[in-house]
């Protein structure tokens, strides 16, 4: 699937963030915050099970496009099930939480990498399944307004650290019977270890590649700033159980990883995904 397939959802995406901060500006369209006190109800344990299909690129870096899928897996309290949440925000348990303010561990997984998914790969080898543990940070400066980093240590396909920020506005609205509207920009930083493996080319893998009538001369990649960009989601709460939600993010490469040969002769630094999401939370009816 080419890019052009999704380029006016992260399109729409960005406009959506941009919107949404200029909305959220105007304080009387948030609802007020009230103090509420908690029922048995509202402390039992739920179990929310789901899908994301997504349009990703085939790689990083990549310009060619594939349908993806990423489970949604989740173990929370009833009171928690209302608060805000990111497509981008990495599995995690607020160990530490003041209501505006939370922080505690995060883990990711990157999918592998295989020669095989493109022919622009041909000669480079395979990237395995890489897992990523750190902690995270997240506050409401504003009511209506979100911060979230993340900082991650990689290891199995790749060795090295990445660190993750966001700022979401957050809307909500009355359509359709209630919806919350968020987006804001992004940017990704990288060590080395990260942007050498997947945009980084030995010696022997530029050997191989050029033996199979893909020419890529060696090429080492160092850390720094790997991306910038904008992102945003709308998600609506059917009824207790049910929620959906669209969403579309938009990265723009910088640095070392724009200026491989892996983008520069075969992919593009413009990347983008959307896609839709769909759960079911089930009551657990236990605390």
């Amino acid at each position: 699937m080419r890019s052009i397939g999704v380029t006016g959802l992260a399109v729409a995406a960005g406009l959506l963030g941009f919107s949404a901060l200029a909305q959220a500006a105007d304080m009387s369209a948030v609802p007020p915050v009230t103090i509420q006190t908690e029922t048995p109800n509202d402390r039992q344990w739920t179990l929310t099970l789901g899908g994301y299909l997504t349009a990703q690129p085939e790689y990083y870096g990549s310009g060619d496009y594939e349908f993806g899928f990423m489970p949604i897996i989740s173990i929370d309290r009833a009171n928690e099930l209302s608060r805000f949440s990111s497509f981008n925000d990495s599995p995690s348990i607020a160990l530490f939480n003041v209501g505006t303010f939370e922080l505690g561990p995060v883990a990711n997984m990157v999918w592998k990498r295989d020669q095989g998914d493109s022919p622009n790969l041909r000669g480079l080898g395979d990237v395995d399944y890489a897992f990523e543990l750190g902690g995270y940070l997240q506050f409401y400066p504003l009511d209506w307004l979100r911060f979230r980093s993340e900082v991650r240590y990689g290891f199995g396909g790749y060795e090295g650290v990445v660190a993750d920020f966001a700022l979401d506005a957050i809307h909500f609205a009355d359509y359709w019977g209630g919806l919350t509207i968020s987006g804001g920009p992004r940017m990704k930083l990288a060590s080395s270890g990260f942007v050498d493996t997947y945009f980084g080319i030995t010696d022997e893998q530029s050997a191989n590649a050029v033996a199979l009538g893909n020419d890529l001369a060696p090429y080492q990649a160092g850390g720094g700033i790997y991306s910038v960009g904008v992102g945003g989601q709308v998600m609506k709460r059917f009824n207790p159980n049910w929620t959906g939600s669209i969403f579309a993010e938009y990265e723009y490469l910088t640095g070392d990883a724009a200026d491989s040969p892996l983008v520069v002769q075969n992919g593009d630094r413009n990347q983008f995904q959307a896609g839709v999401s769909l759960s079911y939370t089930f009551f657990l009816g236990f605390q």
